[in-house]
This record gives C-alpha cells, sequence and structure tokens, in this order.
C-alpha cells in the first residue's frame, strides 16, 4: 500500500502537474492568442496608419506644389502689377502731356479764330472797297481823277512839290539836272 499510495500520489502530482501545465499552457495560449491578435490589430493600424501616412505626404506634396503655383502666380501678379504702375504712370505722364500739348493748341486755336475773324473783318473791308473801287474807276472821267492823285500823292511822299518832270538823267556817271537835255521821239516805220 505504500507502494500503492506513493504511485498513488505520484499519479496525482503528476496529474497536478499536468493540469498545472495543461492550464498554464491554455493560459499561454490565450495570452499568446491576444497577444497575436493585438500584434494583427497593430500591424494593421500600423499599414493604415503608414497608409495615413503616405496619403499625407501625397497632400502635403500637392500643398509644397500648389504653394509653388501659388508662389509662382504671386511672383507674375507682382511683375504685372510692377508693369501695371509703370504702364499706369506713363500713361498719366502721357496724359498730361496731352492735356499740356491741348491746352496749347485751344490757345493757339483761339488765337487763329482771332486772327482769322480779323482776316474776315478784313476781307469784308478789302471787297467792300473793292466792290466802291469798280463802281468808282468804271468811268473814264474817275479814273482820270484818280491816277492824277495818285501822281500828287507821289509827289507830295517824295517831297516834289513843284511841277515838270522832276526826274533826272546821268551822262558819264554825272547829273544832267542842270543841264538841258533833248530827247527825241521818232514814230516807228509801220509797213503798209
Amino acid at each position: 500500500m505504500s507502494k500503492d499510495i506513493a504511485k498513488n500520489i505520484a499519479l496525482i502530482l503528476l496529474l497536478s502537474v499536468a493540469v498545472f501545465s495543461m492550464v498554464k499552457y491554455m493560459s499561454e495560449f490565450k495570452a499568446r492568442y491576444a497577444l497575436q491578435d493585438s500584434l494583427a490589430q497593430a500591424q494593421d493600424q500600423i499599414s493604415a496608419l503608414a497608409q495615413e501616412r503616405q496619403n499625407l505626404l501625397q497632400e502635403l506634396g500637392k500643398e509644397k506644389e500648389l504653394k509653388d503655383q501659388l508662389a509662382q502666380k504671386n511672383k507674375n501678379f507682382k511683375n504685372y502689377l510692377r508693369a501695371s504702375k509703370n504702364r499706369i504712370t506713363r500713361l498719366f505722364h502721357d496724359n498730361t502731356a496731352t492735356k499740356n500739348n491741348l491746352e496749347g493748341l485751344n490757345i493757339k486755336f483761339s488765337i487763329l479764330k482771332a486772327e482769322n475773324r480779323a482776316l474776315i473783318e478784313e476781307r469784308k473791308r478789302v471787297n467792300l472797297e473793292n466792290e466802291r473801287l469798280k463802281l468808282k474807276w468804271s468811268s473814264l472821267l474817275e479814273l482820270k481823277k484818280g491816277i492824277q492823285e495818285l501822281k500828287t500823292k507821289d509827289r507830295k511822299a517824295l517831297g516834289l512839290l513843284t511841277g515838270g518832270n522832276q526826274g533826272f538823267l546821268l551822262k558819264d556817271g554825272r547829273s544832267t539836272a542842270l543841264e538841258k537835255v533833248k530827247i527825241e521821239v521818232v514814230p516807228a516805220q509801220t509797213k503798209e
């Protein structure tokens, strides 16, 4: 019996160790299964995070590209704005110069209008004088009187108040005003 008891105790002890080992193995197996499940979940999360990271990197790349495009557009707009400011300044100066030229032309135009009015008035006066003279000189008697008046005016202007021929002739570089010179006029012969 003592052998049987020792066998039984040993068997119980072995069974206890086996049960304990089985329980421990099961708990370790469950823990391992839980760890594998956690690991799979972590790997899924890692792959999801890696995918999200990849998406974020792509979005970041797109954002950088968009930022570069916007910076280029901004630079182009600044250049366009600078060119527009220069153009507006040049147009302002041109406009000022044009206004000044226009003012000068307006002044010249006013002067020309005044001169034109004066010339029109002068022309009217000359036309009236011309008509008056045409009426006056249309008769032979009036024409002779006019020629006589003109000669008298010319004499007065030259200071010659005496009558007769007051012209001078030069002979050999000397005046013949004191000498008498005979001038003969011979009619030309006509063919018959």
